[in-house]
């Protein structure tokens, strides 16, 4: 079987490390390369790597600029002989790409994961820069990263391959079980998101939009993030901190989504965000912010979509969901099995053979 390696810049919890730890655990001849961090440590903060056993590895790359990783790429790619090598991010693509490319490989592949961070000029000419040396097949999670990218780099021909979920593991579950699993109010109405702390995110939008929201709405906040001491103080300064729970990070997140009543991403962009699809896929309706791939990701008969940062008409969508109830259409027909992580693997598998 022919070996292909992902290469991200740090494997934490994330959409994007999420989506290449699905892939190497349903290919058993996938490997993964960290940039940054240690074996050891990432998988102290995320046990689930340990499934990879030693098909994971890690350059413990530090800030700036290290010509000693393209040695190390380099070294790895010539032990492992990989028929493909896939980059997610500028900066995989930088030091993987070149690697791949010096190292013989003719089957490299990037994954734009989103657009909007190419607004920046320098790394939009970096960007430009590489593709132009490295020449990647390239792939978008979504049309509107496709779009996006093609405007901001010229690339033409993308490939469209949406994040996948495991639908076996993601799926309809007992709400009252779930509540008391993670200590959640029993009798509330719950609003979750799960995602990363950070202003991309909007959750400090999601705290504002609670104060117009009925009392017995409640907020349920998972991840970790730069932002948690700031969206914990704005909690406060609402009033709304006895509305708001913090679990920090879970790490199964499918027996979390069950206890919503709704699931809400107020981000501020978007690439493909998969928490939309994993909520959908437990029978929960969404409502998200209009930005980047979202409009792709939410079901049109029982989700919602807003601008961003627009509180009032957030409150409106949230309070005519939770007023109709559960939907007589259960989300999941959405997503199953256009966004299952089996057809999400056919398609890199048909791109990295062709």
């Amino acid at each position: 079987m022919a070996t292909t390696i992902h290469i991200v810049q740090r494997m934490a919890p994330g959409g994007i490390e999420s989506i290449v730890l699905d892939l190497a655990r349903l290919d058993p001849e996938t490997r993964v390369i960290s940039l940054e961090g240690s074996r050891q440590s990432l998988i102290e903060s995320w046990p689930s790597l340990s499934a990879l056993g030693d098909r994971l590895e890690a350059l413990a790359k530090s800030d700036g600029w290290q010509p000693r990783i393209w040695l190390a790429l380099d070294q790895l790619f010539r032990q492992h002989r990989p028929s493909a090598v896939i980059t997610h991010h500028i900066g995989p693509l930088v030091y993987a790409g070149i690697a791949a490319m010096a190292a013989g490989i003719s089957r490299r592949i990037h994954v734009e994961h989103d657009g909007w961070h190419y607004a920046a000029p320098r790394r939009r000419l970096l960007a430009r820069m590489v593709d132009r040396l490295v020449a990647p097949r390239r792939v978008a999670v979504s049309h509107v990263t496709a779009t996006q990218v093609a405007g901001a780099l010229g690339t033409i021909g993308q490939t469209v391959i949406p994040n996948g979920v495991d639908l076996d593991r993601f799926r309809p579950g007992d709400s009252l079980a779930a509540r008391v699993e993670f200590g959640l109010p029993r009798e509330a109405f719950l609003i979750g998101c799960i995602g990363r702390l950070e202003r991309v995110k909007g959750q400090d939008v999601l705290i504002r939009t609670l104060a117009r929201l009925d009392t017995r709405c409640h907020l349920v906040l998972a991840g970790e993030g730069s932002e948690r001491a700031n969206l914990e103080a704005l909690a406060k300064v609402w009033g709304m901190a006895d509305r708001v729970t913090f679990l920090g990070q879970v790490n199964r997140p499918e027996r979390l989504y069950p206890a919503f009543d709704l699931f809400c991403l107020p981000s501020r962009a978007e690439g493909f965000p998969r928490s939309l699809i994993e909520a959908q896929a437990c029978g929960i309706p969404v409502v998200a912010t209009d930005v980047g791939g979202s409009r792709e990701a939410v079901c049109p008969q029982t989700g919602r979509l807003v601008p961003s940062e627009n509180e009032d008409e957030l409150a409106a969508a949230i309070t005519e969901t939770l007023a109709f109830g559960p939907p007589s259409l259960s989300p999941r027909a959405f997503v199953d099995p256009a966004f299952s992580n089996a057809l999400m693997l056919d398609r890199y598998r048909a791109l990295t053979a062709a």
